[in-house]
């Protein structure tokens, strides 16, 4: 599941993960869908760094676009 990749590549920084979107409609392709998490990253010992959040997030959508096909769209 998508809930399960980023929990799983978002582990040790990633604290909280909230499904708060799904769309289908005419700018989604037909057979896909939209969805929409919020992700939030906190360290108990320190404040994160832009670097580090970054490579755990990068790492967390390379994981599903590998293990899932997901892909991020265009804003």
């Amino acid at each position: 599941s998508l809930r399960g990749v980023i929990i799983n590549k978002g582990a040790g920084l990633l604290e909280k993960v909230e499904l708060f979107d799904i769309y289908r409609g005419k700018q989604v392709p037909e057979g896909k869908k939209s969805v929409s998490f919020t992700l939030t990253y906190r360290a108990s010992d320190r404040t994160l760094t832009d670097e580090e959040v970054n490579k755990v997030h990068e790492s967390v959508l390379d994981a599903l676009n590998r293990e899932l096909g997901a892909v991020l769209r265009d804003l």
